[in-house]
């Protein structure tokens, strides 16, 4: 989900960078990839004063059941943001922070057939979302907190002695990553958060593209390991990664 104070401005930007479209899906405004939704996007109100009201991208982790899903992240030290939202028959949706203060959402879909809003149906191509992850300055503590509240469990990921790297697994399968915020890649006050990751299939092309549609380019394009990737900035202030993977990669993805 993109919350942006500037609607507009954000969908012309992603129009021009991925060929997104923005419109009405089941009463929500979606990015659309191929007439299915890629991501959801959100105006901020002028007069909004609220934390989980900040532009840019927010990860949001499914459940069955917001209501104790809630309970278990403030019993684990977690904050909430704000009262959960009620979306209809789309669903329900509540904003936290984890005990570090990674801003995360919560979404419970709806269960009244073709009302309710699952999440993205395409990922893991170019123009749509590939990755999500969760950076911290404590591994440890930021383990345990997802672990308890969402049952996950972490591997080794790609790592180097410089860059400590997990991934989370929840019922065999990977639904995320966890990054160590250290060494020189980020400004000192720099707090945990989650970033969004998307795939593309040129990455000096879109950075190109995104100085010209009036984004920033805050790093990159570097090799990351796993392919080209750079660090961007869009019109409104938010912040995503993107990724053209090896070609291995893309080939394990199919």
């Amino acid at each position: 989900m993109h919350y942006s104070p500037n609607a507009a401005a954000t969908a012309e930007f992603y129009a021009g960078l991925f060929g997104w479209t923005a419109a009405a899906k089941n009463g929500a405004t979606v990015f659309l990839l191929r007439d299915l939704a890629v991501a959801g996007l959100a105006e901020i109100p002028a007069d909004s004063g609220t934390p989980d009201q900040r532009p840019g991208w927010l990860t949001h982790i499914s459940t069955d059941d917001i209501d104790a899903t809630a309970q278990q992240i403030l019993d684990a030290g977690g904050s909430a943001l704000g009262p959960t939202t009620e979306w209809g028959p789309r669903g329900r949706s509540a904003v936290f922070t984890d005990p570090l203060g990674a801003v995360v959402g919560v979404w419970q879909h709806g269960t009244i057939p073709g009302a309710a809003f699952a999440g993205a149906e395409v990922v893991d191509e170019p123009g749509a979302v590939t990755w999500s992850e969760v950076v911290t300055r404590d591994m440890d503590a930021t383990s345990a907190f997802y672990g308890t509240v969402f049952g996950w469990t972490k591997r080794i990921g790609t790592a180097t002695e410089a860059h400590e790297y997990y991934e989370w697994i929840s019922a065999n399968r990977v639904v995320g990553g966890i990054s160590m915020m250290n060494g020189g890649h980020y400004p000192p006050g720099t707090p945990p958060h989650w970033r969004t990751i998307l795939q593309v299939g040129d990455c000096v092309e879109v950075v190109k593209r995104t100085s010209e549609l009036g984004g920033r380019v805050l790093a990159g394009p570097v090799d990351a390991d796993i392919g080209t990737a750079a660090y961007i900035a869009d019109p409104t202030g938010g912040t995503f990664l993107v990724i053209e993977p090896l070609p291995e990669l893309i080939a394990a993805l199919r």
